[in-house]
């Protein structure tokens, strides 16, 4: 195993994004969750305040390069201006629903009803559009392609055309549902789990390089995962947090957390962050991966994470139906938090929080983009 604690990107190199883009969901395609250079609001002077709002609802959080926004709504992709909040151009795109945009240097990818679509960056036009099923493709980039999840089947699409590769049908194998929302892919590679399988994929051709199979059997889908120096971290509904080697797929290391892991974990300078829950029980984690620790006790909350959490100038920042906290990541202290945003699940934190300019964005379900700025 790599003992080097920085993140690190396909190519071995450390991820150094510029602090205003945060391009997709994850921040990186290794969907790691922490962005290296980015800034939030730190002291317990913080206001939120309504960035922007749309006519539609919003399920999923932005993505943000340089001083654009972009979000997806019910049937529209829309490029906000990050200083003024003003709309710069909406693109009706059919069945959208709200997924997750993600951003390259020429286009915009989005998950339908049914398929993908891409917009071009100045929202002139369709690029392309691809219903290959029954429910939504979540893209990830994967170097020069885009890949995703749709119906028990990763996808690879061509990122001008559009054209779909099938790289894996987990009908043909031993997994199913639930399945991974959202790949991670690393140098070459593509990790999803489908039931109680871990597949690596090698996302030229498809070839199953190694799976991992949950000891118990139990599902692993639920959670996304996540990739950082040469290891792969999933959870369960086996109350466990395992570590999988990219290189063969042999476990690393669990630990039990008497907890199901319904989100994808986080990771950043050799630790884990992740939400989990049981018989009504919230709790949030942050365990050392070297020592396999907990670096500080449990965050007990009155509701449950689910979205992914991200990291931060050393600020971990998770949203929690309606509530947001932002903890420091070396000792769990809380640098701020604001409860109570909104009044009940149709105006409810929908997804992870984004941030740019020290600034946190976040999306609530009534078609509001809030902004969390320090005072």
């Amino acid at each position: 195993m790599n003992t080097d604690k920085s993140n690190t990107t396909g190519n071995g190199t450390a991820d150094e994004l510029p602090a205003s883009e945060w391009p997709m969901y994850g921040v990186d395609p290794q969907n790691t969750g922490y962005h290296p250079t980015a800034t939030g609001p730190t002291g317990d002077d913080v206001e939120r305040k309504t960035f922007y709002e749309a006519e539609e609802a919003v399920s999923n959080s932005p993505a943000i390069i340089g001083e654009t926004l972009y979000t997806a709504t019910d049937d529209y992709l829309s490029a906000v201006d990050i200083s003024t909040g003003e709309r710069k151009w909406k693109k009706q795109v059919t069945g959208l629903q709200g997924y997750y945009p993600v951003v390259d240097d020429e286009r915009v990818y989005v998950g339908t009803d049914n398929g993908i679509a891409a917009v071009d960056r100045g929202g002139t036009e369709l690029s392309w559009r691809n219903d290959v099923g029954i429910s939504t493709v979540e893209p990830v980039v994967a170097d020069s392609s885009i890949v995703g999840a749709e119906n028990m089947i990763l996808y690879r699409f061509h990122p001008e055309t559009g054209t779909e590769t099938i790289l894996h049908d987990l009908r043909d194998y031993e997994g199913g549902r639930p399945y991974t929302d959202i790949p991670a892919y690393d140098d070459g590679t593509v990790y999803f789990a489908g039931g109680h399988i871990l597949y690596a994929i090698d996302v030229e051709n498809g070839e199953v390089k190694w799976t991992f199979e949950n000891p118990e059997e139990k599902p692993m889908g639920e959670s996304d995962p996540a990739v950082a120096d040469e290891t792969v971290y999933i959870g369960g509904e086996d109350q466990c947090l395992y570590a999988i080697s990219t290189e063969d797929g042999e476990e690393e290391w669990s630990i039990e957390i008497n907890a199901k892991v319904e989100c994808s974990p986080s990771i950043a300078d050799g630790t884990v962050y992740f939400g989990g829950s049981d018989s009504g029980r919230q709790q949030f984690f942050a365990i050392d991966t070297d020592s396999q620790k907990h670096i500080w006790d449990p965050k007990e909350l009155q509701y449950s994470v689910r979205s992914k959490p991200v990291v931060a100038n050393d600020i971990v920042y998770i949203t929690s139906y309606r509530d947001i906290f932002a903890f420091n990541s070396k000792d769990g202290s809380t640098e701020w938090e604001i409860k109570n945003i909104g009044n009940g699940v149709e105006d409810s934190l929908s997804t992870t929080p984004v941030i740019s300019g020290g600034s946190v964005y976040v999306s609530t379900r009534d078609g509001k983009i809030h902004e969390l700025e320090g005072m």
